[in-house]
């Protein structure tokens, strides 16, 4: 196709009118082609694609990221010893002791007696 073909083609182009709705219909028909796409694909394809758009749209360097996922790994580790309980039992229900009660034994300790009293 030469340069005066072409001219001409969009000039019987530029002449020619779109039906009213015909936007919303190429809307309408592209959104669904697109979610037909997006339904072909397991999760975590779409998820790893769109965590490396995401990583891909900040211009930082490898090194940067590197020392990112370090500090997250630190403060995980962080986080999990704190939480964990030390060697006197869990930090957070730690409770004072209270005196022994001399009016009744922890139920493992009493003895049972299965005869019967005689009164």
């Amino acid at each position: 196709m030469n340069e005066e073909q072409l001219q001409t083609l969009l000039r019987a182009r530029a002449k020619i009118e779109a039906p009213a709705d015909y936007s919303q219909k190429l809307l309408h028909s592209l959104q669904e082609r697109q979610r037909a796409i997006l339904l072909q694909r397991s999760l975590w394809r779409i998820a790893a694609e769109r965590l490396g758009t995401l990583v891909s749209e900040h211009s930082l360097s490898t090194p940067t990221y590197a020392l990112a996922l370090a500090a997250a790994f630190a403060l995980g580790l962080a986080a999990i010893s704190l939480l964990k309980p030390g060697p006197g039992g869990p930090s957070i229900a730690k409770q004072p002791a209270a005196a022994p009660s001399s009016l009744s034994a922890p139920v493992e300790t009493q003895q049972v007696n299965f005869e019967p009293s005689e009164k």
